[in-house]
């Protein structure tokens, strides 16, 4: 959720879509490609009446995300997470600006299984402009917009939003769009994420990648988690590294909870704790094993 912000009595609609024509200028500017993925200027048939929206969010050429990065610090936003730490995809890294609120950069979007690049040039190929506070922001083609959504929906355990997500740009659908969406499924190897938000995720048992989106989509402890994204991880190099970093405290996501850096102290209640709620974790799973 977006901070206060420093435009002070105007209304979050007006600021939100002023600080998604900021970004795209901010892009264009910078010969970044770069496509606004969710938000105010979402087609009609994707995004439900009165789906509000408090961020950015945008899909960064893959190749151009660090020169983006570089040139939105310069002007004046900042990091409050790293791709390594905002979630277990690895996607997407949160800046902050006093003025325009969070942004979300994402590099890949979760769920496709084709090349990030490969991806990206898809989407930007077909892409569309959609006209933001006066400016024209680059947006995905409708169904691949609801693509986006639903496979969003796929990670957000059930939440009522994204259940909502679902029956609007899918289950609501034109059969044409539906068509269109399908398509775009298997262009990009999508099934597993698309089976997790519609249903069907059973039929993926054997896919590696399985338990990391039912703990996504339905929900689930840590270690569940870090199980999941050991199981789901291809190489044995990235295997052993996230088992390396499970105990560890993620300290950006520490800092977005508190509004500020955790002290040294706080670091360590935290590593504490997290054996802890392990622990009670472990003991929970038996005793329902045993029931």
């Amino acid at each position: 959720m977006a901070r206060a912000v420093a435009a002070k009595g105007i209304p979050p609609s007006i600021r939100v879509e002023l600080a998604h024509a900021a970004v795209c200028l901010l892009a264009q500017r910078a010969g970044v490609d770069l496509l606004v993925v969710k938000g105010p200027g979402m087609d009609p048939l994707v995004a439900f009446d009165g789906r509000a929206s408090s961020d950015v969010d945008v899909l960064v050429r893959p190749d151009q995300v660090g020169r983006f990065l570089d040139i939105a610090r310069v002007h004046g936003w900042s990091a409050r997470d790293r791709f390594e730490t905002g979630s277990p995809f690895g996607h997407s890294t949160t800046l902050f600006n006093p003025t325009w609120g969070d942004l979300d950069v994402h590099r890949l979007i979760p769920g496709i299984g084709v090349a990030a690049d490969d991806a990206f040039e898809v989407f930007w190929s077909q892409r569309i402009q959609v006209t933001l506070a006066g400016h024209p922001c680059p947006h995905p083609e409708p169904a691949a917009q609801a693509l986006v959504l639903v496979l969003h929906a796929a990670r957000s355990e059930g939440s009522p939003r994204a259940i909502r997500d679902v029956a609007h740009a899918w289950a609501g659908a034109p059969a044409r769009r539906q068509a269109d969406i399908l398509a775009l499924v298997d262009r990009f190897d999508a099934h597993v994420a698309w089976a997790a938000a519609t249903g069907g995720l059973e039929a993926f048992r054997d896919d590696p990648t399985y338990r990391l989106w039912a703990v996504s989509s339905r929900g689930g402890g840590r270690l569940e988690e870090w199980r999941a994204r050991v199981e789901a991880e291809p190489s044995w190099r990235g295997k052993v590294a996230i088992t390396v970093r499970a105990p560890l405290v993620n300290t950006d996501h520490v800092a977005m909870l508190l509004g500020r850096r955790p002290t040294r102290t706080e670091i360590l209640v935290e590593f504490v704790d997290r054996f802890r709620r392990g622990a009670v974790e472990l003991a929970t799973r038996r005793g329902r094993s045993r029931q």
